[in-house]
């Protein structure tokens, strides 16, 4: 069994007029790793804090954060034939993306606004590969976690050439008339995810770059095809096991022109035509099992349709979070 308990706090930004505070994490697993049969689950409550979008100013609000994926936002049983194959079923973490779900997860607060775009945790089927330095995972899921609206191929490739190197593509392709849920605004949209994760000492970068294509459906309303393109720069520089330092920048911008009024011409999330970048430094003191960080972040847009402050017009975002917890 492991868990991790935290609570973090936002104050004075430019969107969020009042200072907020919410649990970010308040979690445990319990898994069974050995034999042929494994399984594990997650469960508790959580938030999602991202970049360039409003807070939710408490962790069980209906439409955001626990209320989402639910008190059991992961969970798997898996068959272990060999140690090359694992196939396992259950609700299970999104291959895209160098960011994780939970804030504890990764080296910033926030999660980015390309993470934003991609799945989270899809209910389905996987298998997966493992031999030397190759890798490779199908998946077949519910994608944008649609239920029975929808379903998706979800896979990954990966080679790590050396201990230090790891090159991965991953992909999702749900059906063309998929409908849009409370966690996907537009979820028929195909994903395909270029990252590596290199380290050069105390230096960790993972970079990755993300494209992003809504097929036109009449059913859904959607009158042409839509298309986006982001990319992320992710870093962690390590002193040692107590102190480091995390950074993230992003660009993330749709195709089509301000103009375009097909339903799925948004897939940034300011409006059709919309771009945004984003500056993150996230500072961390770990002792033992507790935490404590501070973080900066910078959000930019041009051509937004929707924008920061309360008249929804102002094009940057600037905003300070302090995160304290501890994992066992």
């Amino acid at each position: 069994m492991h868990g991790a308990f935290s609570g973090y706090g936002n104050f004075k930004t430019q969107s969020d007029l009042a200072t907020q505070t919410d649990v970010s994490n308040a979690l445990l697993t319990f898994s069974k790793n050995t034999g042929r049969v494994q399984a594990s689950v997650t469960t508790g409550a959580y938030a999602f804090p991202v970049a360039g979008q409003p807070l939710v100013p408490t962790t069980r609000q209906p439409g955001a954060n626990t209320a989402l994926y639910g008190a059991v936002p992961a969970y798997d049983v898996a068959y272990v034939p060999n140690g090359n194959v694992t196939v396992s079923a259950g609700q299970l973490a999104t291959m895209l993306g160098q960011e994780n779900g939970f804030t504890f997860q990764n080296v910033d607060i926030q999660r980015g606004i390309v993470w934003a775009a991609e799945p989270t945790f899809s209910r389905g089927v996987r298998v997966a590969y493992t031999n030397g330095k190759m890798t490779g995972d199908l998946e077949y899921d519910d994608g944008y976690y649609s239920g029975s609206s929808g379903r998706a191929v979800e896979g990954l490739a990966g080679w790590a050439p050396t201990a230090n190197t790891d090159w991965s593509f991953a992909f999702i392709v749900p059906g063309a008339n998929t409908p849009p849920n409370v966690t996907a605004a537009i979820a028929n949209k195909r994903e395909y995810d270029f990252m590596l994760t290199q380290q050069f000492g105390k230096l960790q970068l993972e970079p990755y770059v993300l494209y992003v294509q809504s097929p036109a459906s009449a059913a859904l309303g959607y009158t042409g095809s839509e298309s986006a393109l982001g990319a992320a720069l992710l870093a962690n520089y390590a002193w040692n096991a107590v102190y480091s330092v995390g950074g993230r920048f992003e660009s993330f911008g749709n195709h089509g022109a301000t103009a375009d009024t097909s339903l799925n011409a948004d897939l940034v999330g300011f409006g059709p035509g919309s771009r945004a970048t984003t500056w993150t430094i996230t500072p961390q003191y770990h002792p033992g099992p507790f935490f404590a960080r501070a973080e900066y972040s910078l959000v930019t847009v041009n051509d937004a349709i929707v924008g920061f402050g309360p008249t929804g017009t102002l094009t940057d975002q600037s905003r300070f979070l302090v995160e304290l917890g501890a994992q066992f």
